[in-house]
């Protein structure tokens, strides 16, 4: 099958109609074994079909995530909600005193001291 990315490219959209997701998902799991193989035998050295493989994985995974997302139309997906996160207080906040406030903080120190 596909040594590169052109060539997965070229067989998915050859195949398009008769190939399911299950073969999609075999052949990925295919690529990425000879992948790993490859690595873990640091037979690095024919790097153009390691790199090529790597282009061949993100192809398929591309098409995977493709055909995985929802097929919605724009107007669909651009709705943003513009409603406040959270209701304005109904009665306004006391104003403190700048004793009451000293006052507050330091039992606030206290309480996370002890």
């Amino acid at each position: 099958m596909a040594t590169n990315g052109e060539s997965a490219r070229k067989w998915l959209e050859e195949n398009r109609e008769q190939i399911s997701e299950e073969r999609i998902i075999q052949i990925r799991s295919n690529l990425l074994k000879k992948i790993n193989q490859m690595s873990d035998a640091d037979n690095l050295n024919e790097s153009d079909e390691h790199q090529g493989l790597l282009e061949a994985l993100d192809v398929m995974d591309a098409w995977l995530q493709e055909r995985a997302a929802p097929q919605e139309t724009t107007a669909e997906t651009s709705m943003l909600d513009y409603s406040p996160l959270i209701q304005e207080p109904s009665e306004p906040a006391p104003q403190l005193t700048q004793e009451e406030k000293l006052r507050r903080f330091q039992n606030l120190l206290k309480a996370t001291k002890q």
